[in-house]
Formats: structure tokens, C-alpha cells, sequence
């Protein structure tokens, strides 16, 4: 028990109140903690976590820091000390949330539920992160702290958790790319995403699908269909939109005018159907393209559908209505779609039109 003895007597050095000397003792015992390091789940292993566990509760951020660095990769950490530090200031908790391997899953995943984003992140920049705790993180963690977990490829991601981050990657550039990037993203939420990313992510996802058979790509744009189809809910207002552009082709009267009117009078039910109509395209990509805030889907349809400038950039500036900068912008508009070429435009649209033949 020479250990045990060392241990006590620095701690009988240490009676006044002085917050040097408790810094200092600290340093101490953690230098004997290494010299000789204890068996784990030892007595003294309990009395070195007693010690330890008191004296960081007396000392600074900074000195708690320090006991948290050099103690966040030893796999023989007192247990209580790294669950305290664990559960600190995001200064003394991150090196034990991104590295200890003395916290269980359980230990993490109760930490990940009642802490802030910054610990949040710090575990998922695990080296290996756990199915159980990345569901915990998408659900609570805002997009950054996702972003963070969905670009390490040590994190276990179940397919619920990829859903979800795929439909909020809709409106979050932040998301886009990591999800893009990852190598074990489901192709047909990679299909989903073809809809909403800018041009250079929707190349790379183009890009995969280059080297993919061409049979299991026909399946995830059927998933993908599916499930989107579904959470679209097409009701009854998509039903009689339906009969109304039938109505107004058998007129002669479905154009580009028309589309402009319907966006004017706030009619956005019936737009999307109508823009599907005109485009070739399935109402949930025509209705993603005159929605969402990347204007890159919308001039890749329209350029594939032979629609001529004028037109385009009349939908893109009605579409954002509200936006001061909406018609300021309708010369760079112009200038973008000039620049898509009709292979870029072929390549994007030959995954959407599989979307659309795929059987409902």
C-alpha cells in the first residue's frame, strides 16, 4: 500500500485553503496517478478517484482543463473523476467527450441529453460514435453540431437518422455537403437530394451514380419517389389542380404565361402541377424547384424543357416575390441560365424523369 501512503501523505500537506497549493497538489497526485498507475477498479484506484475528484472540485477552470487533457486518453482514468470532468465547462469536458474511453454509451448518451450543443459536437467528433448516441445527437443537436457528426466517418448512422437529416438538409446548405460527401449515404436519399443541393454537390452525386448499377439505381429513385410522395400528402388541392391543368391544355392555354399568372395569384398548388406538366418532371421535383432558395434545380428544368430566358427568369424572380433583391438580381439570373449547358441540363434531368416513370 506504499502508493496509498504517498497519496496521503500529500493530501495531509495540503490542510490551508490556498488555491496555488490545491493547483499544485493537484499536479501532484495526478504525476503519482502515472508513475504508478493503479489497477482498474482497485482500492487504489478508488482512493486515486476520491482525491483527484475532491481537489478538482476546489480548483480552477483552467487547472480542471489541464487534469482533463491528460487524463482523456488513459484507458485506466478513475471512473468518478472522468464523469465530473466529463460533465464540466465545454473547456474541461471536450477532451473527455472526444476521447475517453472510460465513458460507456450510456454514460454519453445521458450527457448528450441534457448538454449543450459544444458537448454535443465534442462527441461526435468521437473516433467511434454509437448508433444509440447519434440518433440522440440529430434529434437534439442543431445543424453545425449534425454537420460535425455526418462528416465523421467513424459515426454509426442508422437509416431513421439519415431521413431525418436528409429532409432538414432541404433548407441547410451546412448539411448538404457532409451528406454528400459521406460514403455510406443511401443512394436514394443521395436521389432525394438531387432536387435541392447547388450544381457542384449535385455533380458529385451524379458522379457516384456514374460507377453504380444502373438496376439498383432504378431502385433508390423508386424509394426515394415513394417516400417523398408520401410526405408531400397529395390530397384532395393536388387532385383538382390536376384536373384543372388538364382543362387548360385541352385549351391551348397551358404555357409559360400561365405559369407566371398562377404564381402572381398565389396559386401554388396548381403551379406545381402545371410546371410537372410542362417539364416532364414529378410534382414533387417541380414543386422543390419553385420553392426552395437554390435557384439551380429550376434553371436546370427549365433549360431541359426548352423554356427560353425571358420565362426563366420571370419564374425565379416571381417564385421569391417578397425578396427586395428579386428583381435586382434578374440580370445575374439571366447571365446563370445562359451559362447551364443542355448536357448539364440532360445529365440532371435524366434522374428526375426516372423519378417520374418510376410506378407510383
Amino acid at each position: 500500500m506504499a502508493v496509498i501512503s504517498k497519496l496521503n501523505n500529500l493530501v495531509e500537506l495540503a490542510r490551508e485553503k490556498s488555491c496555488d497549493r490545491r493547483r499544485s497538489l493537484l499536479r501532484e497526485v495526478t504525476d503519482l496517478f502515472f508513475e504508478e498507475t493503479p489497477e482498474r477498479d482497485s482500492a487504489v484506484s478508488g482512493r486515486f478517484d476520491e482525491v483527484l475528484s475532491a481537489l478538482a472540485e476546489q480548483t480552477a477552470v483552467d487547472a480542471r482543463e489541464e487534469l482533463s487533457h491528460r487524463f482523456a486518453d488513459t484507458p485506466l482514468a478513475p471512473r468518478g473523476l472522468v464523469l465530473k470532468l466529463a460533465q464540466d465547462a465545454i473547456e474541461v469536458a471536450g477532451p473527455m467527450l472526444s476521447k475517453s474511453s472510460v465513458l460507456s454509451e450510456d454514460d454519453l448518451v445521458v450527457i448528450a441529453e441534457e448538454g449543450g450543443q459544444d458537448h454535443l459536437k465534442a462527441m461526435s467528433r468521437r473516433e467511434d460514435v454509437s448508433e444509440r448516441l447519434s440518433d440522440t445527437i440529430v434529434r437534439r443537436g442543431d445543424d453545425e453540431t449534425v454537420a460535425t457528426l455526418i462528416s465523421n466517418e467513424g459515426a454509426q448512422i442508422s437509416r431513421e437518422a439519415f431521413e431525418t437529416v436528409s429532409e432538414r438538409a432541404e433548407n441547410s446548405t451546412v448539411l448538404q455537403g457532409p451528406l454528400v460527401k459521406r460514403t455510406d449515404t443511401p443512394n436514394d436519399i443521395l436521389a432525394d437530394m438531387m432536387l435541392t443541393v447547388r450544381n457542384h454537390l449535385r455533380d458529385q452525386i451524379m458522379d457516384r451514380f456514374d460507377s453504380v448499377d444502373p438496376d439498383i439505381i432504378d431502385q433508390a429513385m423508386a424509394v426515394s419517389k415513394a417516400r417523398l410522395a408520401a410526405r408531400m400528402q397529395q390530397d384532395k388541392a393536388i387532385g383538382e389542380a390536376q384536373k384543372y391543368v388538364r382543362s387548360m391544355a385541352m385549351r391551348k392555354q397551358l404555357d409559360g404565361g400561365l405559369l407566371a399568372r398562377l404564381l402572381r395569384e398565389n396559386e401554388p398548388v396548381k403551379c406545381h402541377v402545371a410546371f410537372a406538366e410542362m417539364t416532364g418532371v414529378d410534382y414533387v421535383a417541380a414543386k422543390r424547384a419553385l420553392e426552395q432558395d437554390s435557384i439551380d434545380p429550376l434553371a436546370l428544368i427549365c433549360k431541359s424543357a426548352g423554356f427560353d430566358k425571358a420565362l426563366f427568369v420571370t419564374l425565379a424572380v416571381l417564385r421569391h416575390k417578397n425578396s427586395e433583391d428579386a428583381f435586382r438580381d434578374a440580370r445575374e439570373l439571366g447571365q446563370l441560365y445562359d451559362r447551364i449547358t443542355a448536357d448539364d441540363a440532360a445529365r440532371a434531368m435524366r434522374f428526375w424523369r426516372i423519378r417520374r416513370d418510376m410506378a407510383a
